[in-house]
């Protein structure tokens, strides 16, 4: 596993890395969001989304397992939080359920922040579902602090989320 390489997202796996991220929202979220939500997630939307991220200057990194199936995805570039115009987003950050804890979201943390430092970014920041307490102590462990909170309607339902933001290293 240690070899897979992070690699960029090219331009024609779009539709394939959205459908990937709907499978993890489906199981990172369940008892989470409204599951009627969950289940009436589109590629097609997802894939509309994804691509106005990376019109707006977003990057995705994806690593791929032997078999050249997805393992983890992250998505990251200018932010669009509140107070954190000046900051690098971390915005996706998903690895395959099977593979939880076995390193790859270290890694792909390790290359969203590595890319938006060679950006010249010197905060990095996302937000997390408050409710989603695995991601909120993966995120702690790597440095991000919660700054402030947020809320998102989706679908009918307002969702609280922490934004929590992490200081660039400098060499």
């Amino acid at each position: 596993m240690s070899t897979w390489p992070i690699i960029a997202l090219p331009d024609d796996a779009v539709t394939e890395v959205s459908a990937y991220i709907n499978d993890c929202w489906q199981h990172a979220y369940a008892g989470i969001l409204d599951p009627v939500f969950l289940a009436n997630l589109t590629t097609e939307d997802r894939a509309e989304r994804i691509r106005r991220k990376l019109d707006d200057g977003a990057e995705i990194l994806v690593i791929r397992d032997d078999t050249a199936q997805l393992a983890g995805i992250t998505l990251f570039g200018p932010s669009h939080l509140p107070g954190y115009a000046t900051a690098g987003l971390v915005g996706m950050l998903y690895v395959r359920p099977d593979l939880i804890h076995t390193g790859l979201g270290h890694r792909l943390l390790q290359a969203a922040e590595a890319a938006l430092a060679t950006r010249g970014y010197t905060q990095f920041v996302l937000d997390v579902f408050s409710a989603n307490t695995t991601a909120i102590e993966f995120y702690r462990r790597h440095g991000y602090e919660k700054t402030g909170e947020k809320q998102d309607l989706i679908e009918g339902n307002v969702y609280r989320l922490d934004i929590m933001a992490k200081p660039t290293h400098t060499p």
